[in-house]
């Protein structure tokens, strides 16, 4: 026995021992003996005891002596103290391996080293805080975008709120303080002075330097990327800075404030405080993911074209529009998905189909070339318009037209295609359909593919179909899906027309 479980274990490169029905080691694979520092001869021995943190000993023998009596499995943790007076965390498994009659004649067991779980927890906890990080940007942008609609048209009010909002983005907000200084004026926090630790961006008002906000720290704090602030400070600085600088040029003018007003009414409708992440941290990095990607892939095009020296700068505008647009709509995402998790109503307005499936397709279609597959639009004319949040549809399209490419992509054929299209039912609705001629769905996923985090996709968080039912329900539609005989899926997206209020029936 002892040969087949060294082979496994030196297949597995596990710490793994054999003992004797009293607790006796009869075994102990190389990677036991490397985890505690025993000698090969010493293998037979209880010596590995020894190797147990002095504090932990007693606990450790007492819990395996007890273990051994009653014939029983168990699980210990504890620390090694290595040679060098290092410690290191473990855990210890071990079952009873039983005869005919079912006394145990023996144990194998295993004991982990539990430093990697550590390392993995750490990592984790470093994504979250850098999501809450984001999160907090996400937040100041959109803080300011509501004190520019809520302000009138006073220039005033919207600097003097600004420098309140601004510190409590940055890392240490309880020693933070703002001002931004606008040609002869100057506005600041009521606490401001000026300190040597500050990190300021030039405000420009039509390409020209009229002033700069500034963000100080009153005290001193370690030294990070730019003396106490973070690289991140640095570039959320500069883009509230040039977005100050453009609103300055908006509420000068009457005819680029309205183009100002038009524009938030399009990219900033509903934004308001981003809740506090906590559990919600997974789910929103997963729904996050689609449009930061798609800003990586406009990245990515428009420094090959650069480096090609195709680059035009119409070309470079409309990448750079576009990256703009996708940065705002993920932080539109959270916080819609606070408010659908916790089921509060969503906000919708008149929207025309057609045109938020052309507006995210211009995205899909990206991601879809990168893999060889074409979309496909076949959209039906004169639909009638939808109650609905754009953002929020526009999310369950791309999230099907991604998983389509995604089937598509795992056939061997040429001429690849997902196709999306759109039509009026009977009854008025208006049903969107994403069609493929990919792999398909596995059997068993029927019943529970709009189940929270069951998934298809390896690695993937099983989160993206569950949201987007409850998006169609919250605005009174269905998602629901179909096999194709001939291979591949199609899902359809049903929505009420805007002035008419049906069941929804497949």
């Amino acid at each position: 026995m002892n040969g087949s479980i060294q082979a496994l274990a030196d297949l597995l490169k596990a710490a793994v021992f054999v003992a004797d029905a009293d607790g006796h080691p009869q075994y102990m694979s190389t990677q036991w003996r490397s985890l505690i520092d025993l000698k090969p001869t010493d293998s037979l021995t209880d010596r590995w005891q020894q190797a147990i943190h002095p504090d932990d000993r007693q606990s450790v023998a007492e819990q395996w002596l007890e273990a051994t009596a009653q014939g029983r499995a168990c699980e210990i943790q504890f620390r090694f103290q290595h040679n060098d007076g290092s410690m290191q965390d473990a855990t210890l498994r071990a079952t009873p391996i039983f005869d005919q009659t079912g006394h145990a004649q023996g144990y194998v067991g295993v004991c982990r080293d539990v430093r990697e779980e550590q390392q993995k927890e750490a990592a984790f906890r470093e994504l979250a805080h850098e999501l809450n990080e984001r999160v907090k940007e996400l937040n100041c942008l959109y803080g300011i975008s509501h004190i520019v609609e809520g302000s009138g048209g006073s220039l005033e009010t919207v600097l003097r709120e600004t420098v309140e909002l601004l510190p409590r983005t940055w890392q240490y907000p309880e020693v933070a303080s703002a001002r931004i200084v606008l040609g002869e004026q100057k506005y600041a926090a009521s606490d401001f002075k000026e300190t040597r630790w500050s990190q300021a961006a030039d405000l420009k008002v039509h390409g020209d330097v009229s002033g700069w906000v500034e963000v100080v720290y009153l005290e001193e704090r370690p030294s990070r990327d730019e003396g106490p602030f973070l690289a991140s400070e640095r570039a959320l600085l500069n883009a509230i800075a040039e977005r100050l600088g453009h609103t300055v040029e908006r509420l000068r003018s009457e005819e680029v404030r309205g183009e100002r007003e038009a524009e938030l009414r399009e990219r900033l409708t509903h934004l308001a405080r981003v809740g506090v992440m906590g559990e919600m941290a997974s789910s929103i990095a997963h729904e996050v993911n689609q449009p930061l990607t798609a800003i990586a892939t406009y990245a990515q095009a428009g420094r090959r074209l650069t480096e090609a020296g195709t680059m035009e700068p119409g070309a470079a505008i409309e990448l750079l529009n576009r990256i703009a647009e996708d940065a705002l709509r993920a932080g539109a995402i959270i916080h819609r998905l606070r408010d659908l998790v916790r089921k509060h109503d969503v906000s919708q307005v008149k929207c025309d189909v057609n045109e938020l499936i052309r507006d995210v397709t211009h995205l899909a279609t990206v991601d879809a070339r990168l893999h060889d597959v074409t979309l496909r639009l076949a959209l039906e004319k004169e639909l009638p318009m939808v109650l609905a949040d754009g953002v929020q549809i526009q999310q369950i399209v791309l999230n099907l037209v991604r998983n389509a490419v995604d089937s598509t992509v795992q056939i061997d054929a040429t001429g690849k295609e997902v196709v999306v299209s759109t039509k009026r039912r009977d009854d008025g609705y208006v049903v969107v359909t994403v069609e493929d001629h990919g792999c398909g769905l596995p059997d068993d996923a029927e019943a529970r593919l709009f189940q929270p985090f069951f998934t298809t996709k390896k690695g993937g968080m099983g989160l993206g179909l569950s949201i987007s039912r409850t998006i169609a329900a919250a605005h009174g539609g269905r998602l629901w899906f179909e096999r194709k005989s001939a291979g591949g899926t199609v899902f359809y997206l049903a929505l009420p027309p805007a002035a008419e209020d049906h069941d929804v029936a497949k």
